[in-house]
């Protein structure tokens, strides 16, 4: 009735707080270990009372929060004596405390409130009800914090937001998923705070890359989990990197999640800067250089995984349409390309300056078969040492498509730089498609033999033997036709005009 009369609202809300605090004050608190049978009901009815005080001052309905302060009252108290006075349980450095206790009153209490108190709330689900109970205890973790955080430094801040989001994954255990927002989180989702922690995470982060690339142990070998070698840089760059998106994914502003997502990628680039000047003072025969291009191909991986992320989708749909990490996958596919297009050109390079001498050799030989031998053996053997070292090094995809891309280019050189700036006689043609056969082995054991194809043909048509090779020649001069057949019964593919091309490079015909 007095909150009822004729006042403004500013004497409505001073007079409801008076009386709020009168009838608090009378109650006294609920001390939940003599809740009985005989104590129960005069609660209850207290907090019908302070519901129906409530009412004038909340549109007809009642201040739930009120009522729950009463029956949590006992709690607030004793939080207040062991963590907000000058007690030795009161540690600023020591968050861990207080959430290990509200976790401990959660876990003995939340079953107690349902069965006690879930006749007040009888338009509430169980899930609900016991939301309400957790909210009231973060209630007083939000207290403390509020206290405590403007007088954290910089280490001390770092550990509570890792004690927060710690306390915040303890409390799932207790609500379904639906009904884990925490008024806890969203104290770091202020402007202020916000800023503070991401400005630090960002020092932090950036400090980290350097210390790791700065360690002497930075290049020890770890396994990719693909069977290929990366350096451990690699590794504890991106575990730092995912740590950050693992510290705010419980937080569900997307906002506060796209500026972390962001430091992530940022983090990225600039490791991927520090590759590239290591790799500005490493040349193609330093085992680093092949690490750091292992590297790369496994962080593309790694992203590719993180892209299917739901957590990530959802952010990278805030910013934009993108895929997440598109941006950086893509800088980073540049980058792999680029370090690979030079590794090929050096290998070209070496290859045929070890082919270089062969290159120049006569095929007009004397008629004898048996001494027909590979005739570069000391330039293949080099090569074929090249190309295991290098096959233990490389990841797998990076090896198979460098070397591809070898064999193709080599092929066009055996047969403009050979075949067709020379003249044969039959055993001079033997003699260079043993040494092409033997070549090419190598390549076999690492990509597919279909590489080399045309050249297999081209030397099929070229060794064929005198008395062959001038039938073919000669009805091809009369009838392209007819030498077609010919060509079709010894499954011979190469279009007849190839084909007499080829013949004429044979001096013996």
């Amino acid at each position: 009735a007095v909150v009822s009369t004729q006042s403004t609202g500013a004497e409505c809300r001073k007079r409801y707080k008076i009386l709020t605090e009168m009838a608090l004050k009378s109650f006294g608190t609920v001390n939940w270990k003599t809740i009985n049978n005989e104590t129960l009901p005069t609660i209850l009815d207290n907090v019908r009372f302070l519901f129906k005080l409530s009412e004038p001052l909340c549109h007809g309905k009642p201040n739930v929060k009120l009522g729950l302060k009463y029956i949590f009252s006992h709690f607030e108290l004793q939080f207040k004596f062991h963590f907000m006075r000058k007690v030795k349980t009161n540690d600023i450095s020591k968050p861990e405390w207080y959430f290990t206790k509200l976790l401990s009153w959660i876990g003995e209490n939340k079953d107690r409130f349902q069965q006690h108190f879930s006749i007040l709330f009888k338009d509430e689900n169980s899930a609900t009800i016991k939301a309400l109970l957790v909210e009231q205890f973060c209630e007083l973790a939000v207290l403390k914090l509020s206290v405590d955080i403007p007088k954290l430094d910089d280490g001390l801040f770092t550990h509570y937001i890792d004690e927060v989001i710690k306390f915040h994954k303890e409390l799932k255990e207790h609500l379904p998923l639906s009904h884990t927002k925490s008024p806890v989180l969203e104290l770091f989702t202020e402007e202020k705070t916000l800023n503070r922690w991401l400005q630090l995470e960002t020092i932090s982060s950036f400090n980290f890359l350097s210390a790791v690339e700065a360690d002497k142990s930075c290049f020890e070998e770890r396994e990719s989990g693909s069977g290929y070698p990366i350096p451990s840089m690699c590794v504890r760059v991106l575990s730092s990197v995912k740590a950050v998106g693992e510290r705010v994914k419980v937080f569900p502003s997307l906002a506060l999640n796209n500026s972390f997502y962001s430091l992530q990628c940022d983090l990225l680039k600039e490791f991927m800067v520090h590759l590239s000047d290591m790799l500005q003072k490493l040349g193609h025969k330093d085992p680093k250089f092949y690490l750091i291009l292992n590297s790369v191909v496994y962080i593309l991986s790694i992203l590719e995984e993180w892209s299917y992320d739901q957590h990530y989708i959802k952010v990278s749909k805030f910013e934009g349409d993108k895929a997440p990490f598109h941006e950086i996958s893509q800088s980073y596919e540049l980058f792999r390309q680029d370090v690979q297009d030079s590794l090929e050109s050096s290998i070209s390079t070496k290859v045929n300056g070890l082919l270089s001498g062969y290159f120049k050799q006569s095929w007009i030989l004397p008629n004898r078969l048996d001494t027909i031998t590979p005739s570069c053996s000391a330039g293949l053997m080099e090569l074929q040492q090249s190309l295991t070292a290098l096959y233990s090094s490389l990841a797998p995809d990076n090896f198979l498509l460098i070397w591809s891309n070898l064999a193709t280019s080599l092929q066009l050189s055996f047969t403009s730089k050979i075949l067709y700036r020379s003249q044969f006689n039959y055993s001079g043609a033997q003699q260079f498609r043993s040494d092409m056969s033997a070549f090419c082995g190598i390549f076999y054991d690492y990509c597919a033999p279909s590489y080399f194809t045309k050249l297999n043909k081209d030397l099929e048509v070229l060794t064929q033997p005198c008395e062959t090779a001038r039938l073919w020649k000669g009805e091809g001069t009369t009838s392209l036709d007819s030498l077609q057949d010919l060509l079709q019964e010894r499954n011979i593919t190469l279009p007849p005009t190839e084909v007499l091309k080829i013949l004429k490079l044979r001096s013996d015909i």
